[in-house]
């Protein structure tokens, strides 16, 4: 991440954090996508921990609405987490031939859940939306009922929807 001493962390967040989201979707796409070996969705595991650890951090700023983001990254950061799992188990079992017939059988069905997961994750318009949301762009649907109550255009505020004013920081900062 290049922080900017100079700006504020909501600031920051806003430029940085849409880019984080693009390069997570790109590495996803490239590790779910055809036959990858193993360790290819263990690094994306890890990036996944990754990526939503440092949402959590800035939870703060963009308020409840971050949620539902946290939510999806948590899902399928479970199902690559399986998968890890099941490998674990086969590499510390690996002398008995049945049983690691049974192990790799159920890492299929796994892989299965995690592509299933990541199409869920990566369906169209899901990483429009992420840096949308990432950078405070107000989504259509917001901007559609802005319009719908007023009679002059909005102005674009410099927060996201949901994100938190300075007394609120203060707050939750303690």
């Amino acid at each position: 991440m290049k922080w900017k001493p100079a700006q504020s962390a909501a600031e920051n967040a806003r430029a940085v954090l849409p880019r984080m989201a693009r390069k997570f979707f790109e590495a996803g796409r490239k590790a779910i996508a055809g036959d990858h070996p193993p360790d290819e969705l263990h690094r994306f595991r890890l990036r996944t921990k990754r990526f939503r650890y440092t949402l959590e951090l800035f939870q703060p700023l963009y308020g409840p609405g971050m949620e539902g983001y946290l939510k999806s990254l948590r899902q399928l950061q479970g199902a690559l987490g399986k998968v890890s799992d099941y490998r674990a188990i086969r590499r510390v079992l690996s002398d008995d031939r049945e049983l690691k017939k049974q192990i790799d059988a159920a890492v299929k069905g796994k892989l299965k859940d995690v592509r299933r997961s990541w199409r869920a994750f990566d369906s169209a318009g899901e990483l429009k939306r992420w840096r949308a949301y990432l950078g405070g762009v107000p989504s259509q649907r917001a901007t559609k009922r802005a319009s719908t109550k007023r009679t002059k255009p909005r102005q674009a505020t410099k927060k996201p929807p949901g994100m938190a004013g300075p007394k609120a920081l203060a707050q939750a900062a303690g």
